[in-house]
């Protein structure tokens, strides 16, 4: 056991070296702004779970030795045997990933992880690893997969970890549902199967096999608002994909023994539940949110390809391939955004943040160049027509930014009415604004 764990801590020291070089992107760069005083543990403890930033170099560090130890603890957890230790190295290498592996500030979702798998990996000590698990908001359901395996007994100190947790949790929800949320997003009805059905399949597919990666994925997107009836719609071919999928699932359950693939899919089911869009709390999609689902999958994806070598080794260099060269994409903010366009150049929100950095440099042209491209994907987007809207106004072409602005209005989503109409009033009174 010792020498496998080694291998693995190894593999992914080695693999994830080049990461020191890269710089803060996305949501490391407020967080890196952030000027804060704290004593010194309680600083570094705000590194570690991401909130802070040292500096590109040692946070890096951090989330490869992370990463790392998660990979080991999904050997040791779960049972430090053959099916285990494929399962650590294709979770390693797995391209989707990349927001925990990688990206500085998806901390949070391999902090869950770590919990988890530290739990299994260390009973005698579970509690406070499942401490560790549910701190995140993440995480903070994931103990229910344990019901599914020989450890259901750590479900004894779970109403004492919620109930520690739960006023943190339940401010976070509000906090979303009363800042983000569209008024479909607050909806529950039969048809948001239809949503979870098709996201779990895109998460599930793209687990297995990554045939897109990228920051900012376009499957979704606007799904509770200009997206819906799309989004809703029945002609897409991962909703009959999920119908698969969830058939196989139930029939496995059902007619096969109950073995560490049963179990890895229950797992990556539970684990993934929240993040389906049935009550939409979060990005539409996102990779870090499969981060902790992937454990599971992954251990139920080597229970498979365990009887077959050479399986097994394609699809760990599928999975080190894909990822070596999307690395890369983590270089600095540039590049993500780049990047994430190139292998999404229908994500309409990838060419608005395009379109925000160019305004953020001053290159208002180019910004209206960008949120073009994105209103030809999107035509209803509020925050695209509003933002066309000024800067038109600031390139003193009133007569066309009083058709965006009308627009816009037209277009307000259910739920930001008031902040909506708060924005355009004062737009009419001359505050150019834009919205990310």
């Amino acid at each position: 056991m010792f020498e496998k764990v080694c291998i693995i801590l190894l593999v992914n020291l080695c693999f994830y070296l080049k990461c020191l070089g890269f710089k803060y992107v996305s949501d490391d760069i407020p967080s890196a702004n952030r000027k804060e005083t704290h004593p010194k543990w309680k600083y570094w403890l705000l590194v570690l779970e991401g909130h802070l930033k040292s500096n590109p170099v040692i946070d890096h560090a951090i989330t490869i030795v992370l990463h790392s130890l998660v990979c080991a603890f999904i050997y040791i957890g779960f049972g430090a045997n053959d099916v285990s230790f494929l399962a650590a190295l294709l979770f390693s290498f797995n391209p989707i990933n990349n927001q925990g592996s990688v990206w500085i500030s998806g901390r949070g979702y391999v902090l869950s992880t770590l919990g988890m798998v530290g739990a299994m990996s260390m009973p005698l000590l579970a509690p406070a690893w499942i401490l560790l698990a549910c701190y995140s908001n993440a995480g903070f359901l994931a103990p229910l997969v344990f019901l599914g395996s020989d450890y259901s007994w750590f479900l004894l100190f779970m109403p004492l970890i919620w109930g520690f947790y739960w006023k943190r949790f339940k401010n976070n929800v509000q906090n979303k549902i009363s800042q983000e949320m569209y008024t479909e997003d607050r909806k529950i009805h039969i048809s948001k199967l239809i949503l979870f059905i098709k996201t779990a399949s895109f998460y599930f597919i793209h687990s297995i096999i990554p045939i897109k990666t990228t920051f900012y994925h376009s499957y979704m997107q606007s799904m509770a608002g200009a997206g819906k009836e799309k989004a809703y719609s029945l002609r897409d071919r991962f909703f009959w994909l999920g119908l698969v999928i969830f058939g196989w699932m139930i029939w496995y359950w059902t007619t096969q023994p109950w073995t560490m693939a049963s179990f890895g899919l229950l797992w990556w089911l539970i684990t993934l539940a929240p993040f389906c869009n049935l009550f939409r709390l979060q990005q539409e999609i996102a990779e870090r949110y499969c981060y902790l689902p992937n454990a599971g999958l992954m251990v139920a994806l080597a229970s498979f390809l365990l009887a077959s070598p050479i399986w097994s080794a394609v699809f760990i260099t599928m999975y080190a391939t894909k990822m070596w060269f999307w690395m890369d994409a983590f270089q600095d903010d540039y590049y993500t955004v780049e990047a994430s366009c190139i292998a999404s150049p229908n994500s309409w929100f990838v060419w608005h943040v395009r379109a925000m950095k160019r305004w953020g440099n001053q290159s208002y042209q180019e910004a209206l160049i960008m949120w073009t491209m994105a209103r030809l994907i999107s035509p209803k987007e509020f925050k695209i027509l509003f933002n066309i809207a000024s800067a038109l106004k600031l390139g003193k072409h009133d007569k066309e930014a009083e058709q965006f602005i009308k627009q816009a209005e037209e277009n307000i989503p259910a739920g930001q009415e008031k902040q909506a109409n708060e924005l355009i009033e004062g737009w009419k009174k001359g505050n150019i604004v834009v919205l990310l």
